[in-house]
């Protein structure tokens, strides 16, 4: 198989790879410790890399799947679309709404419909919308990751080096700081990917119009 002609987009690296690469160290931390880590990590070869990537990019759909679940238990289903549900109750919703109408001879109530539709229609015009979308789903895997990163800590501070309740302790106070902006880093680019989708809809259509 040749790998050169693989194609990889924004989200494969800082959606999948990233987190999955992230998490199989953290594993291997816990495994085979510290130590052994950074010995592995300065010989490792061309093919073993590629290996790891492979094998990164597979566990990153895990850390993604384990994110998904872990944030849609926490604040509901719907959390994840809270952005296009505050856009939808606001009078600038109903210009797209309105456009929407026009456009397809009948009205669309449901906001979840109305923004397929919107993005259906932008097609490739808004590709930084894969950018918000892989930084939010980064940061949210960082969140999950950051609680993982808990398990080799431990083994670290208690068994690769003398008993350290401080600096394990110290790990934790900076792994729940991660988290949290990762957090709100989450939360404000998973409302740029959906909000923002909305709004290009109306400023293409209206360049379409004026075109006409």
């Amino acid at each position: 198989m040749d790998f050169s002609k693989l194609k990889l987009e924004v989200y494969d690296i800082l959606g999948l790879i990233l987190p999955g690469l992230v998490l199989i160290c953290e594993g291997w931390i816990l495994l085979r410790g510290w130590p052994a880590f950074l010995a592995a990590i300065r010989q490792i070869t061309g093919t073993e890399l590629t290996l790891l990537l492979l094998l990164a990019f597979g566990a990153g759909n895990a850390v993604q799947e384990l994110g998904d679940i872990a944030v849609k238990a926490a604040k509901g289903n719907r959390f994840p679309r809270a952005g296009r549900d505050r856009f939808w109750a606001t009078r600038e919703a109903e210009l797209v709404r309105n456009k929407i109408q026009s456009e397809l001879g009948e009205p669309v109530d449901s906001v979840d419909l109305a923004f397929d539709y919107c993005l259906t229609k932008l097609k490739d015009r808004f590709a930084k919308r894969d950018i918000f979308l892989a930084t939010s789903d980064l940061c949210r895997s960082f969140v999950v990751l950051s609680a993982v990163a808990l398990i080799p800590a431990f083994r670290v501070a208690f068994h690769d080096a003398h008993a350290s309740w401080p600096g394990f302790l110290l790990f934790g106070v900076l792994a729940f700081v991660l988290a949290t902006l990762m957090w709100k880093r989450m939360v404000r680019f998973r409302d740029l990917s959906e909000t923002t989708v909305f709004r290009v809809y109306l400023a293409i259509a209206r360049e379409s119009n004026s075109s006409s």
